[in-house]
């Protein structure tokens, strides 16, 4: 062959390699377009659901928290009123024990008013009878009737 016929053969299956090339190329844009639209797909689809679930978590948080508030209001509440109760039932409690006390101070008040006036009559009766006649009275030995009255 000639060397302008094989220069023109070159010339013609270089540019067919070079059109192979070109074609092969765009299949293979093609193909990363494809793929590339499909991983966006799938990292979309793949975070929205992340989203969701993230969304459910976040609100059943958000619930719990609202439902723990209202909980603790209403402890608050009934602690409060549990206070306030017990601190009436104390005061209460304590004027009973002071009645209670009053009434033993008393009582030991009316012993020691017994015992003083016991002190009194034995003492009236000494000095209006005389120790003789007080120690036979009290030893149960006489019959004379006693001008005082009897306890």
């Amino acid at each position: 062959l000639l060397p302008a016929h094989r220069a023109f053969c070159k010339s013609k299956m270089l540019s067919r390699v070079v059109k192979e090339h070109q074609e092969k190329q765009a299949l293979f844009r093609e193909a990363q377009e494809r793929r590339k639209k499909a991983a966006l797909a799938s990292v979309s689809a793949c975070t929205g659901a992340l989203v969701d679930s993230l969304n459910t978590g976040v609100e059943k948080a958000y619930d719990n928290q609202r439902r723990l508030d209202r909980e603790t209001k209403l402890l608050q509440s009934q602690s409060s009123k549990y206070v306030k109760q017990t601190t009436q039932w104390l005061s209460l409690i304590e004027g009973f024990h002071k009645n209670l006390k009053s009434l033993g101070d008393l009582e030991q008040w009316a012993k020691t008013i017994e015992a003083d006036m016991n002190t009194i009559v034995a003492t009236i009766e000494f000095a209006y009878r005389g120790p003789d006649e007080v120690g036979i009275l009290h030893s149960g030995g006489s019959d004379k009737p006693s001008p005082l009255p009897a306890r």
